[in-house]
Parts: C-alpha cells; structure tokens; sequence
C-alpha cells in the first residue's frame, strides 16, 4: 500500500489540513492517509496542548473518510521526534507499505538541514505542495545539495488550494474569545470549548 504520513502538532487539527490530505490522497492515489501528531518536535519552542488532546482532536477530525486514520507512534519513541526515526519504526512494523511524506514546498530546502536526512529520503518519496512566493525546489537541486543522485529523491509536486488557516491564529482567536466556525470541523470547535483548550488564562 502507497500510505502517505501527515505529520504535525495539529493543535488544533483545522480545514486547511484536511482538504489539503484530501486533494494530496487523491492526486497521488494514496492508499491513505496517516496522520501523524508530533509528539515532541525537535524546533517547537512553545508549550503544546498534551499530546493525547491532539491525538483525540485528529481522531475526531477525520471521522466519516476511511481512507484517514491517525497514527500515536511518536508517543512510543525516544524525544525529540524525528522524523527519521518515525520513519525507521514505521518501516519495521508496516514493512509491506511504500511511505510519502506530505510536505509544503517551503520546507524543501530545509530537508538538507534535518536530522539523518539521506535515511528520510530512503525510507520515503516527497509529496510537496507549492506555496505561493515560495521558490520550487526540484528533485536535481534537492539531490545536489546532499550530494546524492537524484535518483535517490522521489519527489513530486501536488497542487492544492492555498487554504489560509493557521493553527497558531485559531489558537489566538479562541484565547480572545472570537469564533472559530468554519475554520475548524464542527467537533473539535466543541471539543476546544469543552476542554477549555487555548483560553486566555487571568
């Protein structure tokens, strides 16, 4: 099975993530989508909602697209969370899967700078999305700067509509008390208010 791995804090998980999943699984013709909340990532300065809160919020994001499901594993490996090492552990218990990271484009030139990045690539192909203004790294330009054939990088481009959400604003929008409908599915703007998540503390 082609599975492609949607990594992130998803705090909160929102549209733009989902119809972005949506549009990648179907141009790519994943076999699906694994969403996978980070756990403790390497560069996040902030504090996060706990871990089990975002695996819940995704859960109940994807509720009614089979095709979706989340995947708690970082929970289970030694911090930070690499990706990397998601991927190694990922491989030893799926070893019959063919892995796609799903990426921004914007986070193409980054790739050289991340952890065991020559295993990243040999353990998965690239799913990039464009974003606008943001400069297009191809398969030869990514390849030469880790000095590896480009061969050895699988990479292809998706489009998808820019959907301008960002979950630091919807965190900012419910700690000032303003709406966050339609910018999140209906159940987790119930959750965030149940669980009294992102309010503003006195």
């Amino acid at each position: 099975m082609h599975i492609g791995l949607f990594g992130g804090t998803f705090d909160p998980i929102h549209l733009g993530h989902l119809i972005l999943a949506e549009r990648v699984r179907e141009a790519a013709g994943l076999d699906a989508v694994w969403f996978l909340p980070s756990y403790r990532p390497p560069h996040k300065d902030r504090v996060l909602t706990r871990f089990e809160q975002r695996v819940e919020m995704t859960a109940l994001a994807i509720v009614g697209q089979p095709l979706f499901r989340v995947e708690p594993i970082e929970k289970e490996l030694p911090p930070p969370s690499y990706t990397a090492h998601t991927l190694e552990a990922l491989q030893e218990r799926h070893p019959d899967n063919i892995f796609h990271l799903i990426v921004g484009a914007d986070c193409l030139p980054d790739i050289p700078k991340w952890y065991e990045p020559h295993a990243i690539l040999k353990r998965a192909g690239l799913l990039a999305v464009p974003r606008p203004g943001v400069e297009l790294w191809s398969a030869a330009k990514l390849a030469d700067s880790l000095r590896i054939p480009e061969n050895d990088v699988r990479l292809q481009l998706i489009e998808s509509p820019l959907i301008d959400i960002a979950s630091r604003d919807l965190r900012a929008r419910v700690a000032e008390g303003r709406s966050i409908r339609y910018l999140v599915p209906r159940s987790i703007e119930e959750y965030i208010r149940e669980k009294r998540l992102y309010e503003a503390r006195p």
